[in-house]
């Protein structure tokens, strides 16, 4: 045991026996120390409760910014691929009216061979005849046009050096006079057949697609 010797002035003494009244000096001496001491040690005992409640704050704090740290970090990645598709977007924008341009033209191209084949056959009915070489310049794809008549009922013949589209109706029509001829003789042919008639003839047989049978003194038409 340590032994302390304390000289306190006798004022000092006095007022500390009137907050302790019937104890003795050395009692009173002892009860004031630990009455101090305990004091000291509750106030340490708070201020290491505050220390540790400024760490936990602390730790709490920096727990959530790294959260938010990390949704930042997220969110500006996500913002970097969004610019990334918007660019790319608009990058195929720019590039839609030529290629918008480029798929109308086949459409257009639809139209308008929907308005000759609405056409064709008009125009044949009121020309009786169309022939290829008339409309070499004017129709690219003859083929189709010719097909496309004769579905409609049009007559087409191959001749010599080109195709030829007959109305039905004149096509019936014409059959019926040549077949009615009994001379190939162009001044008697012609008191049958009209120009358009007679020259249509005469281009079949050039074709070798009709003739005059002189035995029976009858044209044939193998068309």
């Amino acid at each position: 045991m340590v032994q302390v010797v304390l000289e306190l002035p006798e004022e000092l003494v006095n007022s500390l026996k009137k907050m302790y009244p019937g104890l003795a000096t050395e009692a009173l001496v002892k009860k004031v120390l630990e009455d101090y001491l305990s004091k000291v040690s509750q106030k340490q005992v708070v201020q290491d409760e505050a220390l540790s409640g400024i760490q936990r704050l602390l730790r709490s704090a920096t727990d959530t910014i790294n959260t938010y740290s990390s949704l930042l970090t997220e969110l500006r990645d996500r913002l970097v691929e969004v610019r990334e598709v918007l660019d790319e977007l608009s990058s195929k924008l720019d590039e839609l009216p030529s290629k918008i341009t480029v798929q109308q033209a086949p459409a257009e191209a639809v139209q308008e061979r929907a308005r000759e084949r609405v056409t064709a056959i008009e125009i044949l009915k009121k020309q009786k005849i169309i022939y290829e070489a008339d409309i070499a310049k004017k129709i690219r794809n003859r083929d189709a046009f010719f097909d496309r008549l004769e579905r409609e009922g049009a007559v087409v013949l191959n001749l010599r050096d080109q195709r030829v589209a007959v109305d039905e109706e004149f096509w019936t029509q014409f059959v019926s006079k040549v077949e009615s001829l009994t001379t190939d003789r162009d001044s008697e042919i012609a008191k049958v057949l009209d120009k358009q008639e007679a020259s249509l003839l005469k281009k079949m047989a050039e074709s070798a697609i009709a003739y005059f049978d002189r035995s029976r003194k009858k044209w044939v038409i193998k068309a």
